[in-house]
């Protein structure tokens, strides 16, 4: 194996060793040297390959982001309302699958927000591309950002409450918090046009 090719293997190690901690204790609990010993690799490697503890949690944070980032639907061969549902039935089952993961890390990040705004951000991105909206405009861009502290807060809520709903019920709120954000858009902005797209977001 090259060097270049055992470097990229022990970072690959360190990233999943890191994870997997991060997932069962709190960023506090969870040492440089414990990351190490679990990935099998030299205290010195955690530091080499990701600067920090820090660093490499928001390396681990971003992953994750990027995992929740794939479940998007984009296929413009299903219609827009069925597209964005499934969107987040998707994103709702991965973290009820991945519990421990939503509540300590995709929820409640800690001391990375900005790397990981930077990842939702991108979430709105594909959004707004399946909208046909521009998440550029100030207008849409703010209500978007309420939009997506909204749903984490709904998941979290759902994930801590025993399922009070089920993953229909909490789709069918997460729509019904879309369709207002994006008349609160409106408000901000009365040049945007966003009738049709609540018309279609609207159609199951």
């Amino acid at each position: 194996m090259s060097r270049a090719a055992t470097a990229a293997a022990t970072r690959e190690k360190v990233l999943a060793a890191a994870r997997e901690l991060f997932i069962t204790s709190s960023y506090d609990d969870v040492k440089a040297a414990d990351i190490a010993r679990a990935a099998g690799v030299a205290h010195g490697l955690v530091f080499h390959h990701f600067g920090s503890k820090q660093g490499l949690y928001r390396e681990v944070l971003c992953a994750i982001g990027r995992e929740v980032l794939d479940l998007h639907v984009s296929d413009p061969a299903v219609p827009l309302g069925k597209r964005i549902r499934q969107s987040h039935r998707a994103h709702l089952t991965y973290l009820l699958a991945h519990r421990d993961l939503a509540l300590n890390l995709v929820l409640r990040p800690w001391g990375a927000e900005e790397p990981f705004d930077r990842v939702r951000d991108d979430g709105n991105r594909k959004l707004c591309e399946n909208l046909g909206l521009d998440f550029e405009r100030p207008a849409v861009r703010a209500v978007l950002r309420m939009y997506t502290t909204a749903a984490d807060q709904l998941a979290r809520d759902h994930l801590l409450d025993a399922h009070p709903f089920d993953v229909d019920q909490v789709v069918e709120m997460l729509m019904t918090v879309l369709a207002g954000a994006l008349r609160a858009a409106r408000v901000a902005d009365p040049s945007l046009e966003v009738d049709r797209v609540l018309d279609e977001l609207a159609r199951p």
